[in-house]
């Protein structure tokens, strides 16, 4: 079984989450993809993150009507913060008959040889690198060209969440941003609104 895993904080899930997740599961052959929500990121400051809970209950609003994709709370099991090769190594454990892939844009992939354990990684799964606007990967990467690592050519995504949090706090409206039924959480809950 080919299982793509997507972490991310989702803070809050969005339209281009989605859509990167949906075309590296096509590129390469992907059985199914797992959203991994992530409690704490060591690369962000959990003070600004929306509860554990409402951005994993947005996530599986998402995700309901996907079949190949499912939601994981394994790293809301383990200590934090999260650091992604322990999740993997975990994962690798408690599903042997499973064969990983790692979806990234490219600009986690930039940052990737300061995470804990880059090398531990890449054995643990093959990453699949979406390109990210602004996150040009330079000729001298020490991960480009890595037999674990292949680079998609798919079109750019111009959502960000952050932008998506702005856009909300100013009272505005991102319904075209974001899942129907993730908009309308956020719309009768008033989350992100300042």
């Amino acid at each position: 079984m080919k299982t793509g895993l997507f972490f991310g904080t989702f803070n809050p899930v969005h339209k281009s989450h989605l859509i990167v997740a949906e075309y590296l599961a096509q590129w390469q052959n992907l059985d199914e993809v797992w959203l991994v929500v992530t409690p704490h990121n060591p690369h962000k400051d959990k003070a600004g993150l929306l509860d554990d809970t409402e951005r994993l209950h947005m996530v599986e609003l998402a995700t309901a009507d996907i079949p190949h994709f499912q939601v994981s709370t394994i790293e809301f099991e383990l200590p934090q913060p999260n650091y992604t090769v322990d999740t993997l190594a975990a994962l690798q454990a408690a599903h042997p008959d499973r064969t990983f892939f790692l979806l990234m844009g490219a600009d986690n992939f930039l940052s990737l040889p300061r995470w804990k354990d880059p090398e531990g990684i890449l054995r643990a799964a093959q990453l699949l690198v979406y390109p990210r606007p602004g996150a040009e990967i330079p000729s001298d990467h020490p991960l480009l060209g890595h037999a674990r690592v292949a680079i998609a050519d798919g079109p750019l995504m111009e959502r960000s969440a952050t932008a998506i949090r702005a856009k909300l706090g100013l009272k505005g409206s991102a319904n075209d941003e974001l899942p129907r039924s993730v908009a309308a959480y956020i719309e009768a809950r008033q989350h992100y609104r300042s």
